[in-house]
């Protein structure tokens, strides 16, 4: 383990930088996508939104796993002395591969890739190796957890970006179907994070399902809809988590078989309204 890059990393502390790598960490976490899809999704490139979703769940559901099989232990927790954690909130789990980085990675390069611009394709590296600094710098991850989720999230999204050039709307739907077949296989991993992004593919696909062949909302309204589309979606999408998860924390205890499959409910409720079910009220109340 490449516990003495994590202690270099951390002997450069300073107020500013916790300030800041707390911050570059936040952009890789839930709420963050859930703003970025909404606009993407509702109000500016309706394809670009469906294939950055796809991206992000597949990416999450491959490092949930390689997470449960590997099972490392975080640098904090195998150094306590010598590892400060700064950010406890988003250090739950397993650390090998980093999800923040992975995931972080694959939606900004899924994004450049699929835009063609050069200018994306800065602003993905330049914040995805701030991404895997930060997770280092907040003792949550050792260099080869950052290391290796840098890698896989350009393959990723590298690899769906042209896999989607090529697909049919038919091809494309088969895929998302063979996607959540393959994935039910890891259920057994009993990993919470699996059990969240797998609900989270789950209700994408239902929902895109929905949209497409009962709704096809167009993105050629006036820019006040779509401020009220956005608004909308996530007043509805953070009421679901919120609301959801302290329901839920009620019915059972984090890390429970019981738990997963209500984080599972409660994720695939996200995707499956926000994408199939919401869009409805586009075309019933004309925004």
């Amino acid at each position: 383990m490449t516990i003495e890059v994590v202690e270099f990393i951390q002997s450069l502390r300073t107020g500013f930088g916790d300030s800041f790598f707390n911050l570059i960490s936040f952009l890789g976490e839930e709420y963050v996508y859930i703003f970025v899809l909404s606009i993407v999704y509702y109000a500016l490139d309706k394809r670009l939104g469906e294939i950055l979703g796809f991206s992000l769940f597949v990416t999450g559901i491959i490092n949930a796993v390689l997470k449960s099989l590997i099972g490392a232990m975080r640098p904090f927790e195998k150094y306590p002395d010598r590892i400060v954690n700064l950010r406890p909130d988003t250090a739950g789990g397993y650390s090998f591969p980093s999800g923040h980085t992975q995931l972080f990675t694959t939606f900004t390069f899924t994004a450049a890739f699929r835009k063609q611009s050069r200018l994306l394709l800065w602003a993905a590296i330049v914040l995805s190796v701030l991404m895997a600094i930060s997770r280092m710098y907040l003792g949550v991850h050792f260099l080869e957890d950052v290391a290796v989720s840098l890698i896989l999230g350009v393959a990723i999204a590298y690899g769906m970006h042209h896999l989607f050039g090529q697909l049919t709307d038919k091809a494309k739907f088969k895929l998302y179907w063979i996607t959540v077949a393959v994935g039910a296989v890891f259920l057994f991993t009993r990993y919470e994070d699996f059990y969240k992004t797998y609900g989270l593919l789950v209700g994408f696909v239902g929902g895109m399902q929905i949209e497409q062949r009962r709704i096809q909302f167009t993105l050629d309204v006036v820019w006040w809809k779509k401020v009220i589309r956005v608004a909308g979606g996530l007043i509805l999408m953070i009421a679901i988590m919120v609301g959801l998860g302290a329901a839920f924390d009620t019915l059972a205890t984090e890390g429970t078989d019981w738990m997963n499959i209500l984080d599972f409910v409660r994720y695939g409720l996200i995707s499956f309204i926000g994408l199939g079910v919401y869009p409805f009220l586009f075309r019933r109340f004309h925004f």
